[in-house]
């Protein structure tokens, strides 16, 4: 369904661009404050965009940290009128990639690994954690943009314009990624059996 949106809600995006704006201005100024202002409502969703993307925390908030820093290095490519949210996740999932593939050169020359920890945790965090390494899994083995679409619904809740924006793609595009991902997320799921 298609929402249609109010004169209240015409009024608040554009007061929200306004100030997004002046702000993204302010920012290209030097203006670090300014900067921190216009990320900081964005940094949950980057954080699990990234968490998801990478499976581990220290790795999520190391992607977090380089797409704060390169948004602010590359803010001057950010097209104003179009949504900072998806333009600061695309950056995110690509940032986590990257960090993915470096930490796996790096375990790869690695000569010893260190023993694994064993934690007693309840059994409903062990179920939680194969829940999210099945799901991980299951996007990771989905083709790129496909998985990139679905991580950016699931964990980034953006819309399909924010999402085409941020895989090079159109709307109508992204919608059959997204079902068609989903759909291949969800058997995947359902040949692993429950948990």
């Amino acid at each position: 369904l298609m929402s249609v949106m109010v004169p209240e809600d015409i009024e608040r995006a554009q007061a929200t661009t306004s100030v997004e704006g002046a702000l993204v201005q302010a920012a290209l100024d030097g203006d670090g404050r300014a900067f921190a202002d216009l990320v900081k409502p964005h940094l949950p969703v980057l954080y699990r965009i990234a968490r998801r993307a990478c499976g581990d925390a220290a790795l999520a908030e190391d992607a977090v940290q380089e797409t704060l820093l390169l948004a602010f290095q590359r803010l001057d490519r950010y097209t104003p009128d179009t949504s900072l949210r998806a333009y600061l996740a695309a950056v995110a999932v690509k940032r986590a990639h990257t960090l993915i593939r470096s930490n796996r050169r790096r375990l790869a020359r690695e000569t010893t690994a260190p023993p694994l920890q064993t934690v007693d945790t309840p059994e409903e965090l062990t179920r939680a954690a194969q829940t999210e390494s099945r799901v991980r899994a299951a996007i990771a083995m989905l083709p790129t943009k496909r998985g990139e679409a679905v991580l950016l619904r699931l964990d980034g809740k953006l819309s399909d314009e924010e999402i085409a924006s941020a895989v090079g793609s159109t709307p109508q595009s992204v919608r059959v990624l997204v079902h068609l991902g989903l759909k291949d997320l969800k058997a995947a799921l359902a040949l692993g059996g429950d948990p």
